[in-house]
């Protein structure tokens, strides 16, 4: 890019800028958050054997302690991810992050378990809200070396399995399942008291047309990551230095046909428009409950529109295999070992796990960290698409969190995932219920070959799907979010061009381009969104500087 010419988006800002130093620090942050969930799902597989044992539960409610934790997750991902989509992503991971602190120590101190059952609950409501995180950082991420960096993301969450039971394995048999509860909390202060720090998303930002917010925060960014040169933006419509021709209807937040001929834009409720005042004092009228309700209904219909609903259908089957396999594994690796065990429980009401027994799980969670890192060397690679197939096929699942978010548009992205996210809770719901129930029942093998049948289903549906995100900017999706869309958009751009003429990439048929991606076959003949890139690169500074304020 020439000096003197402006970045008209954010991905082409972020990339100019690169992954510097504020970028680590939301990837701690929010690597942080993802710990935290972490802990609190991997506590369910030592939370219901103690509470047998403590108060004499049967077997049926205990897995339904597990259960309402899911139950809650279902109902959380999609109230807090339509709320980070209306909010923002910094609100949206704070109603989150106190609710999730709040229930997760209250659950200490239950006096009975109906209450434990109410309290845990709340936690999976909260819990809901930490795909958030997934989302915000990936909108900070630059186009190149996403996949990678979302990933080791994903190892926060090994991260936390891994820390849990060796909190477990320390607290557990002398302190008991309350200081057990209480001290898996601990994470969400740090998160509390750092949030402050925690800066905006400007795709979100821009997605509200709040250009100069969005500008001021990337400018905050730069001079944080140590950028030498000052760097040039022109976000808003209209704004010079902006290409003639690109509408702020492509920049809108939810748009019927995304950008489709005809397509009519649905004002967002804090659309700032010429003369208007956005209102910060806290209250929520009616006329704002009613722009909520409307956001929320527009997301439903944007999700499931013809463009999107295909994947969408595919996503939620293996999302949902996806969670019940792993959370019955967690599951089904402490129902062995206690049902293996003579006397299940000790005479101080405790699980009867010895130090072999701790070991076992702890080599289980441990487990997942070679299958993250071969996904870190596929993904950017080989591709979203074959690293989930191979990886179903292996039972591990990670880079979904990298490709789904990349699959829906910003206005709707944290709604999509969370809508995703949702179907995993349900799997996750079902997850005791089809491992510890047969295990109990003296059919463990048959609960080994279920998980096994449903990850080759999920694989088919991972087959099924058509878009590869790889190296894509984020903005394309506001465009071309399915391959049938990018063909006609290839096929326009061809006809524009008269009979016989080549393609925009220069080989006729085979592609076409549109604004911001060029539109090619791939060699297994599936439809690919490759991004175009700017012929001069800026140069970059050193990535040192001040911690980005807040």
């Amino acid at each position: 890019m020439q000096q003197g010419s402006a970045h008209t988006s954010v991905t082409a800002a972020l990339d100019d800028v690169g992954f510097g130093r504020v970028q680590v620090l939301l990837l701690c942050y929010c690597g942080l958050a993802w710990l935290a969930d972490s802990c609190e799902t991997m506590l369910l597989s030592f939370l219901g054997p103690a509470v047998h044992c403590a108060w004499g539960v049967q077997p049926a409610a205990e897995s339904l302690l597990t259960s309402v934790v899911f139950v809650g997750m279902l109902l959380g991902v999609y109230s807090l991810g339509i709320a980070s989509d209306y909010l923002g992503r910094r609100r949206g991971f704070l109603v989150s992050a106190l609710l999730l602190g709040a229930a997760g120590l209250a659950s200490a101190f239950a006096p009975s378990f109906g209450w434990l059952m109410v309290l845990r609950a709340v936690v999976g409501f909260a819990l809901g809200g930490t795909p958030v995180a997934v989302t915000l950082f990936a909108e900070w991420c630059t186009s190149h070396g996403r996949g990678r960096w979302l990933l080791l993301m994903q190892s926060f969450w090994t991260l936390g399995t891994v820390l849990e039971a060796l909190l477990a394995w320390a607290v557990l048999p002398g302190l008991g399942w309350r200081w057990l509860l209480a001290l898996s909390a601990l994470p969400l202060g740090l998160l509390l008291a750092l949030y402050p720090l925690l800066p905006e998303s400007p795709h979100w930002l821009v997605a509200q047309h709040r250009y100069a917010e969005a500008e001021a925060v990337l400018q905050r960014v730069a001079a944080a990551n140590g950028r030498k040169r000052p760097l040039l933006l022109r976000l808003a419509p209209g704004s010079p230095g902006r290409p003639a021709g690109e509408s702020e209807r492509q920049q809108g937040p939810i748009t019927s046909g995304y950008g489709g001929e005809g397509a009519e834009q649905q004002h967002h409720p804090q659309q700032q428009r010429p003369g208007h005042r956005r209102d910060d004092s806290g209250s929520f009228s009616s006329q704002q409950r009613k722009a909520v309700w409307r956001t929320m209904m527009a997301a439903f219909a944007a999700v499931f529109s013809p463009q999107l609903r295909r994947t969408t259908l595919l996503l939620y089957g293996i999302w949902s295999v996806n969670a019940l396999t792993y959370y019955g594994l967690v599951l089904l690796t402490t129902a062995l070992q206690t049902i293996a065990k003579k006397q299940e429980c000790t005479a101080e009401g405790a699980p009867n796990l010895d130090a072999a027994d701790y070991t076992a799980i702890l080599v289980t969670t441990l487990a997942e960290a070679p299958g993250l890192l071969a996904a870190a060397l596929l993904i950017d690679t080989k591709g979203r698409r074959w690293t989930l197939r191979a990886g179903l096929a292996l039972c591990t699942f990670s880079c979904l969190y990298v490709y789904t978010p990349e699959l829906y548009p910003t206005s709707v992205r944290s709604t999509g995932l969370a809508l995703c996210n949702g179907f995993s809770r349900l799997g996750g719901f079902l997850a005791p219920f089809a491992t510890v129930y047969l295990v109990e029942d003296g059919r463990p093998h048959a609960a080994e070959a279920l998980l096994g049948t449903l990850c080759a289903a999920a694989m088919l549906c991972a087959f099924l799907l058509r878009v590869e995100t790889r190296g894509r900017d984020l903005q394309v999706a506001e465009l071309l979010p399915e391959p049938a869309a990018a063909a006609a958009a290839a096929s326009k751009e061809r006809g524009g061009r008269g009979r016989g003429g080549d393609g925009a990439d220069g080989h006729g048929s085979e592609g076409g381009r549109v604004q911001g991606a060029r539109v090619r076959r791939s060699t297994d003949g599936e439809l690919e969104l490759e991004p175009t890139h700017d012929e001069h690169h800026h140069e970059r500074g050193d990535e040192t500087g001040p911690l980005l304020p807040a």
